[in-house]
Parts: C-alpha cells; structure tokens; sequence
C-alpha cells in the first residue's frame, strides 16, 4: 500500500513542470499575459459575448480595454442566467460543467460557472505552490495532511438546465491520478464532506485526525475556523477518547499516547510532533487571530495564504518568508488603483499603492472587478508580490468620515496586541446612544477569566482606536464638527460569536471553514444580535 510520504514524493514531482513555468513566467510577464489573453480572445470570439463585444476584431489589448468595459457582476448576472437555462457557448465556447456559488455576507449569492479551463487555471496556482512549500519546507511533506473541508449547508442542487451547483469534492480540481494520490495524503477523506449535521462532521474528523499520528501538514482558509477546530477539541477531548477505545480497543499505543498529550495545556504540535506548518489567511482581518492560533498550535509554521476567491486565483504563497507573489500562469489580470481610478497591466504596478483587482479568467469572466483591495510591496521578476487588505466596497461611511475594513484591520490590530491572545472576537459597529448621539463602538469578547482585566483596559483601547483612526482626515473632521461622539468599547456577552457565526451559516449560507469575519460593520446590521 503506498504511503502518505511516497505519495506526497509523486504528488510534489507532478508539480515540477507547472513551478519551472511559473518561475519562468515571472520574469517574462509581459509577454507571457499577452499570451494568455490572446487564447482567451481566439477561443471565445464566438460566443455571444465575444460576438457581442467583436473579440474578432481585438488584436492587442488597447483594443480589448476599449471593446470590453469593466464588468461588475451585475454585468456579468445576464449571461449567467442564459447559462442556468441551458444556453451554450454564451461566455465561453467550452461546456460549463458546473456552477461554484460564492459564499459572502451580502443577502444574496452569486453563481460563478466553471469550465475544465477554469479549474486547470486553479491547479496552475496551486501546483506551484506546493512546489515550493515543499523546497522550504519539506517535513510538511513527511506523512498526511489535512486540508479544510466543511460540510455543506444545502442538499445538492441543480439549475433547470440540469447544471450541477457546487463542486462535488474538493479534490475535483484536480486530475485523476492527482486525486489518487491525494486520497492517499489526506487525512480526513473527503466524503465526510457529505455529513450534513454540524456537530457530528467536526466529531468525525477528529476521530480521523487523532489517529493520524504522522500528521504532518494542515491547510485550512480562516484562521477562526482552526480556532474553532482547537475548541471543539478541548471540549469534546474525554469523550473522542473515549470512543475510540470502543472502535480500536484500549490497549492501542496511539490512544495511550493521546491520553497523556490531551491533558491541559497542550498544544496541536504536542498531539502531532511531526506538524511542521499550517497555511492559513494571515492578512487583513485574518491577522487579528495569528498570534491567538500560534498559541494553539506550538511550534509550527504559519504560512499565510495567497488570494484565493470563488471567481479565480490572484496569488499564492512562492517566496519564503515574503507576501504571495501574482498567479502568473493562470489568469490575465489588471489593476484598478484605488485613489485615481487608471487601470494598470501587471508589469506596470508600483510599489506599496493599492489597487483592486481585474480579471479575465478561462470561465468566461472578462475584464471582472472582484472587489479585492491589494497593496504591492515588492516583486519576483516582473510579478508583484502584494498583500491582500480587505473588501473594496466593506466601507461605513454615515457622515463622511470614510471607514473602510482594511483601515479599521490595521487600527484594531495595532490596538490589541498586547491582549490579542485572549480576545475571542472584536469589530467596530456604527450606534446611535439613547441620546441620539452617532458613534462607533468597539465590542470586544473575550472569555470569563479575562473580563476583569480587560474591562480596566477598555478606556486605553478607547483612546488608542480613537488616536489611529484620527489618522483619516475624513473621520477627525467628522469628529471635530461632532457629527460622530468619539470611539466606546463595549464588553460582550460569552456566547455572542457562536450567535455571530451561526448567523453566517444560516442566514448568509457561508461554511464555516470560509468565514471571513469582518470587523467593520455596516449600520443596523447586528442590531437584534446586539439587542440595539
């Protein structure tokens, strides 16, 4: 039977081509985008939207910036439905296998199609990636992983046309043999996926996790989503035991061995010492919660993620110890400049200015805005390195003051560090007081042993947001001409991020292996959680 080492060994030599490309593609990315829009254009240019927007008359992309808008998904929804309804060769001259249905906080989703096209473009990120994690650090490679799976939250679903909607397994992205091999590295397998019941997913995945003593890689997306991992273990610790000793007998050496590494306090690499690194988002509010999952977790590696979203891959983790680097081989990208507005090529960006990015990707999105702020601080070759800062449009503007996510991230952050390990949620919400007066206010939790202290720190925290974000001369102005009362901190109740998190699972049909939680939130949007 092959191993999960052996298999990792084949697995990472598969990727080699793909990263040799990459590498490549870095330092001719001019020509190497060029490429990649051309084949886009040529496949496509009879479609209906390629006819609609004369893809056969685009010979460069001057041409295709002029033909093609930039496209909000309002722009895009149209073509979409004629997909659902079982139009062909609408946005791309291949089939559409499948619809992916992004998960965000908005009331409605969006239903993205993809093609076998879009998801060798997936693995073209990924490959490379892999690649390198394994050349910088190669005992995460030395026996099984785990990749974050949640259990989904609808039964499965079909458009009228008969289109499947949702990815059956995660690893469908990838080919079959691919798929061998990683049934014989994962874990957990994938067909616990299908456990509808919340609590018995989480139960069955450590039954499998603790058995894996040579566990050795864990890739998950939100690091809360690790913390809620490390809780459910803590809590349901004596009775996982417990029932493993009925299903493989209590003189089991594993199980001996668990007995004694569960006792408090522990961490995950005292439970599994051959762990060797844990990828996970680590910017924008996701870097909140780093520290907190270094505790957790010991003496393990923390790779920060690249930008990964429903619609495409924008980058991935290469270079070590610095940001993800651009996903060169698998989409063509623009960037939007955040204070002009001008559109820029990817060999044309500057360092430490923040752009959203633009992409046109083998699923039929062209010239797509994703919303997603990014901010360049270097670069590979040609390829810019950046980090991810938030959401362009999670913004809180009421009297000018011009909030936004990825500003209020480096506030809080800066604010809690020194407490940050025992915080278990914090945001910024706009409130009006029973005097009619409009402010923001820090709610923070944190478990019951720190509630004193915390509370004799809530007039420092008060005063620090209050400083930093005085740093926006938007929000002072509106501060000076009282239009907004200056920044209170609010304790919150113990259970309110459970109440928070299952608000996103049911309401927002978000997993809760994807939860990005925000920590800036628009006006009355938690008033009933808040009992506002």
């Amino acid at each position: 039977m092959i191993s999960a080492q052996l298999a990792n060994k084949i697995w990472i030599i598969l990727q080699s081509r793909e990263a040799r490309i990459f590498h490549k593609n870095c330092f001719q990315l001019n020509h190497s985008q060029n490429i990649k829009l051309k084949k886009y254009l040529s496949q496509n240019k009879n479609t209906q939207f390629g006819t609609r927007h004369k893809f056969d008359q685009i010979k460069d992309y001057s041409v295709y910036k002029r033909n093609v808008p930039i496209q909000e998904w309002k722009d895009i929804a149209p073509w979409v439905e004629l997909i659902k309804n079982g139009d062909e060769n609408v946005l791309t001259s291949e089939k559409v296998i499948l619809f992916e249905e992004t998960s965000g906080t908005s009331s409605f989703s969006k239903l993205i199609p993809y093609t076998n096209l879009l998801k060798k473009e997936m693995q073209n990120g990924i490959g490379p990636w892999m690649n390198a994690l394994h050349k910088n650090y190669k005992r995460a490679f030395k026996g099984s992983s785990y990749w974050s799976i949640s259990p989904p939250l609808k039964e499965k679903r079909k458009t009228l046309a008969g289109i499947p909607i949702g990815i059956e397994d995660d690893t469908d992205y990838f080919n079959p043999f691919s798929k061998f091999l990683l049934s014989k590295i994962l874990a957990v397998p994938s067909e616990l996926k299908k456990e509808l019941h919340s609590e018995t997913f989480y139960f069955q995945t450590f039954e499998y996790l603790l058995m894996k003593e040579n566990l050795s890689f864990i890739s998950v997306w939100s690091p809360t989503f690790f913390l809620q991992l490390d809780n459910f273990l803590s809590t349901h610790k004596v009775q996982l035991i417990k029932t493993l000793k009925k299903k493989t007998g209590s003189n089991n050496k594993r199980l001996a061995f668990l007995e004694k590494a569960l006792i408090a306090p522990y961490t995950w690499k005292d439970v599994w010492p051959d762990l060797s690194v844990l990828s996970c988002w680590c910017d924008s509010q996701s870097s909140l919660w780093t520290e907190k999952v270094q505790v957790a977790i010991g003496d393990v590696y923390i790779q920060g993620k690249g930008l990964l979203s429903t619609e495409g891959i924008c980058s991935v983790p290469i270079l070590k110890n610095r940001s993800s680097v651009l996903s060169v081989n698998s989409h063509f990208y623009e960037f939007r400049e955040l204070d002009s507005g001008e559109v820029y090529l990817a060999d044309e960006l500057k360092n430490n200015e923040i752009y959203e990015i633009i992409f046109t990707t083998g699923g039929g999105l062209y010239r797509y805005a994703s919303g997603d702020l990014i901010q360049v601080d270097g670069f590979y070759g040609q390829a810019p390195t950046f980090k991810f800062l938030g959401r362009k449009n999670s913004s809180s503007d009421l009297v000018g003051e011009k909030l936004s996510e990825f500003q209020v991230s480096i506030v809080l952050r800066a604010a809690l560090k020194n407490i940050s390990t025992k915080v278990e949620l914090a945001f910024l919400y706009p409130v009006i007081d029973e005097i009619n007066n409009l402010h923001y206010r820090i709610y923070i939790e944190v478990k019951e042993v720190y509630k004193a202290e915390i509370t004799n720190s809530l007039s420092t925290i008060e005063q620090e947001v209050e400083l930093m974000l005085s740093k926006n001369p938007y929000y002072k102005t509106a501060i000076d001409l009282q239009q907004l009362k200056p920044i209170k901190a609010h304790l919150l109740e113990n259970d309110f991020k459970s109440k928070l998190f299952d608000l996103y699972t049911r309401k927002f049909q978000v997993k809760d292996g994807d939860i990005k939680m925000p920590v800036l939130f628009k006006k009355d949007s938690l008033n009933s959680l808040l009992k506002l």
